[in-house]
């Protein structure tokens, strides 16, 4: 399984209510991945655009976490 599809997975088991859910370096690390918190964002964003998924990925202005939100 790839990065994006672990992180997907992730995501759907955890969501809030919003359909949000906030990944730090904590979370990459349960998950087994070991590149850098931002790294793996740009990563997952790109993937997910080039997808044309209905997940997007924001950092708020947050340095120690970012999200992946479902999109409306």
């Amino acid at each position: 399984m790839g990065i994006t599809e672990q992180i997907l997975a992730d995501h759907a088991s955890r969501k809030d209510q919003d359909g949000i859910s906030w990944f730090t370096d904590d979370d990459l690390k349960r998950l087994g991945i070991h590149d850098r918190l931002f790294t793996i964002m740009q990563t997952v964003q790109h993937t997910l655009r080039m997808r044309k998924a209905r997940q997007v990925v924001e950092s708020e202005g947050f340095t120690d976490r970012w999200s992946l939100q479902d999109a409306h």
